[in-house]
């Protein structure tokens, strides 16, 4: 049967769209921006522009002809421009001429191609409201010296990637604190409070890796390098609790352009003037890479009117602010709702799923109900045999957790990069005490870090507490990576099971780890059987750091690196 032919030929039951043989010069062209010219799956190649491959990604809902067909076909569109007088000699580019310069490796000259994008991006994407073109071209930046502050407002972008610099693998200085512009008044007491801060986290550094290399068993390490770089690692992962909002961080992003520009709108609208400078420089150079998209994008007055009427709000809330208190409290994590009859939601979603589609789901649920034998056999099914890599099946997605949490800014700064969830925190303050880092908080051996930690805190929040009466918005600068912020987390089971098993891993930072500990053992008594299939780490994990430093080593080794040391 031809079907069996062209899936083995094409990769599909189809046959080629082309109805044509391509000439030399069109499989040149072809081959450099796509990654066969014989089959229906097909790649772009780095060669092909963003916006280039929105247009012709577009093109699928009004054409018949393949994408590749409809790359070709711009340049009859050039040359019927050229016939008309519309283009020059000089602007117009034939076959052979781009497969001569591909050939020669010289600049091709993509300015039609471009113009064209462009052109077809503003009237289906801006004028027509066709929105869902912009998710096939992204912008991708490179944000670097910016507050901690404002990062976590960049990040809330859920459809975008990021990658931060890590408070474990780089050291920070004085070089990197600032003052920020809207609290110019206050520049000699944030200097000050800068100063403090980072004097401390200098200090300690050299006391806690002291005290790991002294408590750590070396003679359990494969090498001597991997025994550094455990203690290195440790001793970062407890004096970033000294870092301060206004130490300067760097990330990379990509967006795809329609959430580029609801975002950079947002930041071009926010509360501190770096978020709206930040976002006018994203603007100003995105609209060089997609100038076609994102011209339209203005000052949200919605946002700005709402900040200004909750400020009215807030001043009529008469519910008492909690009590500070120092140190990882019982009730960090609270369980604030859960959709009920989870496990038979979960399994009766996964029945639903693999059926003949001729019953409702809400008798799976019910029969589930009636017999919970049932759910124990489906479980048993979908994820008894789970490999190593396999993810916890789409459908259990169903039903939600809503948690409320108090942790460390350090602990928040890495868990909110789970966008697949809902996870926002309330205005970052220093009001609402602090935690102490691992070893910190119970050995006398480390007494004087934990002296610091607490009169670095005492002195942050007397500082937040006043520039706070000025601004609550400009207030967020100035908290230490050790206070407590308060946060809502809203996931569905599949979620949270991959936030269990990925967090409570032994190499993870001791705040999040018992954080997601803590709230594994709070939700099993509401869904006991699903939750006998999460692969959650309840230990206190000391080797996993070692392990996961060994691997690395091993892993240099091979590639011959001879500098085996981190480097910071």
């Amino acid at each position: 049967m031809k079907e069996a032919d062209n899936l083995l030929r094409t990769g599909t039951f189809g046959s080629v769209l082309e109805q044509k043989k391509f000439t030399t010069d069109e499989e040149i062209i072809l081959k450099y921006f796509f990654t066969n010219i014989d089959k229906n799956i097909y790649a772009a190649t780095d060669n092909m522009p963003n916006s280039l491959w929105a247009l012709l990604e577009g093109g699928y809902s009004r054409s018949q002809l393949s994408m590749r067909m409809r790359f070709l076909q711009i340049f009859e569109e050039m040359q019927e421009e050229y016939d008309q007088g519309i283009l020059s000699q000089e602007e117009i580019v034939t076959i052979p001429d781009m497969a001569k310069q591909i050939r020669s490796g010289a600049n091709l000259n993509l300015s039609f191609f471009l113009r064209k994008a462009e052109s077809f991006m503003q009237k289906w994407a801006v004028q027509y409201g066709h929105d869902s073109l912009k998710d096939s071209d992204v912008l991708r930046f490179a944000i670097e010296n910016v507050s901690q502050a404002i990062v976590p407002y960049i990040e809330e972008a859920r459809l975008g990637a990021y990658q931060e610099k890590s408070t474990r693998y780089v050291e920070f200085s004085k070089d990197h604190l600032v003052v920020p512009t809207d609290l110019k008044k206050y520049e000699p007491e944030i200097r000050e409070w800068n100063n403090l801060l980072i004097t401390h986290y200098e200090r300690s550094r050299q006391i806690i890796n002291q005290y790991f290399k002294r408590t750590l068993d070396r003679s359990t390490f494969k090498t001597e390098a991997s025994f550094n770089r455990t203690a290195e690692a440790k001793t970062f992962d407890v004096i970033r609790y000294f870092l301060p909002n206004t130490m300067l961080t760097s990330l990379g992003v990509v967006w795809p352009t329609r959430e580029a520009e609801r975002h950079i709108s947002r930041l071009i609208s926010f509360f501190q003037e770096e978020g709206r400078q930040i976002g006018k420089t994203l603007l100003a150079e995105g609209i060089k890479v997609s100038p076609g998209l994102l011209k339209h994008v203005a000052v949200n007055e919605y946002q700005v009117s709402r900040q200004k009427l909750m400020e009215e709000i807030r001043q009529e809330l008469k519910i008492k602010d909690i009590k500070p208190v120092a140190g990882r409290t019982e009730d960090a994590v609270k369980l604030i709702s859960l959709s009920s009859h989870m496990d038979a939601r979960i399994a009766a979603a996964l029945l639903f799923r693999h059926d003949a589609g001729l019953r409702n789901y809400k008798d799976y649920v019910q029969m589930c109900l009636d017999d919970p034998t049932m759910i124990k056999k489906t479980f048993d099914a979908f994820l008894k045999d789970r490999g190593k890599f396999d993810s916890i099946p789409m459908a259990t997605e169903v039903g939600n957790l809503l948690f409320e949490i108090s942790m460390d800014f350090g602990a928040y700064r890495d868990l909110k990069r789970h966008r697949r969830n809902l996870i926002f925190p309330a205005l970052f303050t220093a009001l609402d005490g602090h935690e102490y880092p691992e070893f910190v908080d119970t050995d006398p051996e480390l007494a004087e870090v934990k002296e610091s930690i607490d009169l670095c805190a005492e002195k942050t929040a007397k500082l937040h507490k006043k520039i706070r009466q000025h601004d609550i918005y400009l207030s967020m600068y100035i908290i230490m990576f050790a206070h407590k912020q308060r946060i809502l987390w809203q996931m569905d089971p599949r979620q949270f099971a991959y936030v269990v098993e990925l967090r409570t891993t032994p190499a993870g930072h001791r705040s999040y780890r018992t954080i997601c500990q803590q709230m594994f053992k709070i939700v099993k008594p509401y869904m006991p059987q699903f939750c006998e299939y999460i692969r959650v780490d309840l230990s206190s994990g000391e080797e996993g750091r070692k392990k996961q430093e060994e691997k690395t080593v091993e892993k240099l080794k091979a590639l011959g690196e001879k500098n085996l040391e981190r480097v910071s």
